[in-house]
């Protein structure tokens, strides 16, 4: 009998695997498709190497600021071949992980047959502990013309082998607005339509109206408020036509293709969660705080529980369900996850929004700190954006910004919230010069 049977092999499952084997258990690893989940095949991984290229080609246009002139030329199949030698050096990464920790692993499709047993390929597999690490899929929606050729998930949109020429979107939250800057940026004409009053509904209102405000800069079509009814072909020609509502008004736009990022659903089927009796919802398998299930040594981590859906909330789910196992208490917060979206320019969230803050009649103080008056980012031509800083009875309890490398000076307010720092303290602390972080010192000091 294994110590711990982890199902799915995502950053959360194969994370856990490789920690958990390194803490002297036994441990089995199932999972049906290639280890990396969905961030690494799918998701994050791939769809952050065309944002690499995205971004030097960026860079590469605004090169004349710099007193740097020439031609260039853009090869998206070299592009392709890339991402795809980034997502298989990595698999071969994690794999050569997991057989160096001596992690079993076994491919194939996993039901669990009782608190203790799980089934693969006809096998039986017996663990002490098992923890369901399946993921999430791409929602797909049930109306007319969504399942014609050309209507596409975003698997399928990181699997082509050309840009497309005009690509519409269906949804304005994460994925739907990473792709259309990167497309885009590749030379797609790019058309968003959301039915929410703003593209990227969740995160701080100033930032979201901020983005849209830049896309619009960079000829990307946003349509808010706004539902789509129905997808046609047109006759004798590889095109659809998306019919939506805008404004009580029907209307309708041409596309290449149909990219559906509506939202993402955990993978709850075929996993015998009825038979052994374990409780879910339509939004996951429900949890406490432990992520265990209402059965005693039977866990579950990541997207299928329906929480937090990011690929580090999963794998830091995945530590704390081995510290509890191993009766070790940590103090890991699942309240302060930074998010991150990979847009031009970046953009990074953590602790509540002045929306939250609002609706919870928190009483608070906004600070705002513009990219523009810093020197650093002045001197690198990265002038657009700012970081604003929510502020409660002298603690932050929320930071979002939106400009330069957002994505990294996130990383640095992580330790203020959770470690409670309050704002006296913070101002006393001395920030290099000239440094993008001073954009936050600056928000800090204006408080």
């Amino acid at each position: 009998m294994k110590d711990i049977i982890i199902i799915g092999a995502g950053p959360g499952g194969y994370e856990l695997a490789l920690k958990a084997s390194k803490s002297g258990l036994t441990t089995l690893l199932i999972e049906k498709d290639n280890v990396g989940g969905t961030c690494l095949n799918y998701g994050c991984i791939p769809t952050k190497s065309y944002y690499q290229n995205a971004k030097i080609l960026n860079e590469v246009k605004k090169a004349e600021n710099f007193g740097i002139t020439g031609d260039f030329s853009f090869d998206f199949n070299k592009t392709y071949k890339r991402k795809e030698k980034v997502v298989s050096d990595l698999i071969k990464g994690i794999e050569y992980l997991l057989n160096k920790e001596n992690v079993e692993f076994v491919k194939g499709t996993a039901k669990i047959v009782d608190k203790n047993t799980v089934q693969v390929n006809n096998a039986i597999y017996k663990g002490k502990n098992i923890v369901i690490a399946t993921g999430s899929s791409s929602v797909r929606l049930n109306l007319p013309g969504f399942d014609l050729e050309g209507v596409i998930d975003s698997t399928d949109l990181l699997s082509l082998q050309s840009v497309p020429e005009k690509l519409v979107i269906i949804g304005g939250g994460v994925i739907g607005i990473e792709m259309a800057t990167i497309f885009a940026t590749f030379g797609s004409e790019v058309e968003v339509i959301e039915m929410c009053d703003t593209i990227l509904p969740l995160l701080d209102l100033d930032i979201s109206k901020r983005l849209q405000s830049y896309l619009k800069q960079s000829k990307i079509k946003i349509h808010t408020k706004s539902k789509v009814t129905s997808i046609t072909k047109i006759e004798d020609s590889e095109q659809l036509t998306v019919h939506y509502i805008e404004k009580e008004k029907e209307e309708t736009t041409t596309a290449s293709k149909v990219l559906l990022s509506i939202g993402r659903k955990a993978n709850l089927d075929n996993l015998g969660l009825d038979e052994v009796g374990i409780a879910y919802s339509k939004k996951g398998i429900v949890t406490d705080d432990n992520f265990k299930t209402n059965i005693d040594n039977i866990y579950a981590i990541g997207d299928v529980t329906g929480k937090t859906m990011l690929a580090h909330s999963a794998t830091y789910s995945g530590y704390h369900v081995l510290n509890n196992i191993l009766g070790v208490k940590d103090k890991i917060n699942f309240n302060i996850v930074p998010s991150c979206v990979f847009t031009f320019p970046e953009i990074a969230s953590i602790g509540l929004t002045e929306e939250e803050a609002k609706n919870m009649n928190i009483d608070y103080k906004v600070s705002k700190s513009m990219y523009r008056a810093s020197g650093k980012a002045v001197a690198m031509n990265e002038v657009e954006g700012f970081i604003k800083v929510i502020v409660s009875d002298d603690k932050i309890i929320g930071v979002h910004i939106i400009g330069y490398d957002a994505s990294n000076l996130i990383s640095q307010v992580l330790p203020l919230i959770n470690e409670n720092i309050s704002i006296i303290n913070i101002k006393d602390y001395i920030f290099a010069h000239p440094t993008l972080a001073e954009i936050f010192a600056n928000a800090i000091h204006e408080l």
